[in-house]
């Protein structure tokens, strides 16, 4: 009996009976190996995006309609509906702009580096360092094609820009017209880049409770406007080739929860 346990528990996928799928299942007890938490943490992960991947229906193909589709088969339940809008970054926006106040050194340090950055980024065609493809975490997500160490500019989110104004009106025609999400941040106390139906493939960033990069916005100098601020995307963490790229959507509390189904091990279900 011992010799037939001690070969069960050395094999492979035994992870399974220590993280059980439904609450009535029977727990075992080992006696010659525990499995590793890594490989139950793996598990866990792989459970949840099989999932999520069960929800992912979308015939067409096409990354873009993919909000449509699946509104429709949700009722608008879980859903996003104004995804990226945020309080807008008022110490970047007080501190990051040349001119405004006297530059610090740090300051300059920081633009000087972020100007270096953003111009090495935007030498390489954004298609040759990422792609939109199908995400286990929800729709479409955006994967990088490179490694990309730690603080790392990665994608500059772009849009349409508009006024706060003009963003509240969209927003209500989006839901009314079934467009299922829209895909808006701001980028100052006036202004919002919507990139519903012009943008990049930032707009296909998912949300995860243990993301790999943070948003940020700041000033760079550019040759048609100058100065000018930008919503740029950046690595938290060392993130290897064909990792999707995930952040923090910090939704404030509103009526009502928004599914999270990001499957990281601090998942809480929600993303508000």
């Amino acid at each position: 009996m011992n010799y037939i346990r001690r070969a069960l528990e050395y094999s492979p996928g035994v992870e399974a009976v220590v993280a059980p799928i439904t609450d009535a299942s029977s727990q075992y007890r080992f006696c010659f190996l525990q499995p590793s938490e890594e490989s139950i943490v793996e598990l866990q992960r792989r459970r949840a995006a099989a999932a999520a991947e069960k929800k992912l229906e979308n015939s067409s193909g096409c990354a873009r309609t993919e909000g449509v589709n699946a509104v429709t088969r949700s009722g608008g339940s879980d859903r996003i509906t104004r995804a990226l809008v945020r309080s807008a970054d008022t110490e970047a926006a007080a501190t990051d702009v040349p001119g405004k106040k006297v530059d610090s050194e740090k300051a300059k340090a920081d633009r000087n580096r972020n100007q270096a950055k953003y111009r090495e980024m935007k030498a390489v065609p954004i298609e040759q360092r990422l792609c939109a493809k199908r995400s286990h975490i929800h729709g479409w997500g955006l994967f990088t094609k490179v490694e990309l160490p730690k603080d790392s500019m990665i994608v500059e989110y772009m849009g349409e820009i508009v006024r706060r104004s003009v963003a509240d009106t969209r927003e209500k025609q989006y839901e009314i017209s079934g467009e299922g999400s829209c895909y808006m941040f701001r980028l100052d106390f006036e202004r919002i880049v919507d990139a519903t139906k012009i943008g990049c493939m930032a707009r296909f960033m998912n949300h995860s409770c243990q993301p790999n990069a943070y948003a940020k916005i700041i000033s760079v100098e550019t040759e048609q406007l100058g100065w000018d601020k930008k919503i740029m995307v950046f690595s938290s963490r060392d993130i290897k080739a064909g990792e999707e790229i995930t952040y923090d959507y910090k939704f404030q509390v509103e009526d009502g929860s928004l599914k999270c189904t990001c499957g990281a091990p601090n998942c809480i279900g929600r993303m508000n």
